[in-house]
């Protein structure tokens, strides 16, 4: 019941297959070509036939995992493309990752987009995998929305396996300090006034310390809402949120409210890395959210060559 709930509050992968996701990667596409190309490319055009037909690949020039794979299919929609590497598959050094037969001045002109997309999907996921691996128990990771390219970056976070938290401000309630700060503080009328907001279907506080957690649990507790809640323990140590943890549940159990239970879930955030993740995936959270997979990942570097 409570993984259920976890994948229902903080994932959204279902939204890559829609023609939503498809138009919004089709438009960075021709953003980020026109850019590139505005004016044309006085290079190409002056060696290159306009009817030369070539073949080329692109490689990978270091190890990781793929990622960009259907966002670059997208772009070469008028080209053959064959795929010998999927999304998710390792790569090593000089790995070919798919081929490319078409017309020389639109791949030349598409290069440098379709290896930025690539790189960075696949530099995204590769930081997601080096990450999980170092969490030995069954808590999930997500993403934060410290993204450069908001919606490949989450798809690429998808691809890795980890959680998307929110796509768009539109998703979730997700009341922070600086609006706790604008509305003094007031936590209870924070909680009341999203829970009565009908289009608002999932709410999140963020807290900073024990006495705010349990503050925030026992306001949700008296609401009666039949919503779904979570508390971020924000830029809290791990030792304040275990405790915090256990004194919610403790809560709950006193009040014998099995429904709240799996009412209130739990995320860690904030100062999370790869040197103390597993730590705080100890303290009783259902998700800790890591911003640096999609902040501070480093691209798997990748060519294209003509064969």
């Amino acid at each position: 019941m409570r993984d259920k709930l976890i994948l229902e509050f903080w994932d959204r992968k279902s939204f890559f297959k829609t023609k939503e996701y498809y138009s919004s990667v089709k438009n960075l596409i021709n953003e980020k070509i026109k850019e590139d190309f505005d004016g044309g490319d006085i290079t190409t055009d002056s060696l290159i036939d306009k009817n030369k037909e070539i073949k080329a690949v692109i490689l990978s020039r270091g190890e990781g995992i793929v990622a960009g794979i259907e966002e670059v299919s997208l772009m070469l929609n008028e080209e053959k493309v064959t795929v010998l590497k999927k999304d998710g598959n390792e790569v090593k050094n000089k790995d070919i990752i798919l081929e490319i037969n078409g017309n020389a001045r639109k791949i030349l002109a598409y290069e440098r987009t379709l290896l930025n997309i690539m790189q960075r999907m696949s530099g995204i996921v590769t930081a997601v995998y080096n990450i999980k691996k170092s969490i030995k128990n069954n808590c999930l990771i997500a993403a934060t929305r410290k993204t450069l390219f908001p919606l490949i970056d989450k798809k690429a976070v998808s691809v890795g396996g980890a959680l998307t938290h929110r796509l768009t401000l539109n998703d979730a309630a997700l009341i922070k300090h600086t609006h706790m700060k604008i509305i003094n503080n007031d936590l209870e009328n924070a909680l009341r006034l999203t829970a009565e907001n009908d289009r608002i279907k999932y709410i999140e506080i963020e807290i900073k310390n024990e006495a705010e957690a349990l503050k925030a649990a026992e306001a949700i507790s008296n609401l009666k809402s039949e919503k779904l809640f979570a508390i971020m323990f924000d830029n809290m140590e791990c030792s304040m949120i275990r405790n915090s943890i256990n004194e919610i549940n403790n809560m709950i159990n006193k009040n014998n409210d099995e429904k709240l239970k799996n009412k209130i879930l739990f995320e860690a955030s904030g100062e999370v890395n790869e040197n103390n993740i597993e730590e705080y995936s100890k303290t009783g959270v259902d998700v800790v959210s890591i911003g640096l997979i999609t902040h501070s990942s480093k691209a798997v570097d990748m060519s294209l060559q003509v064969r």
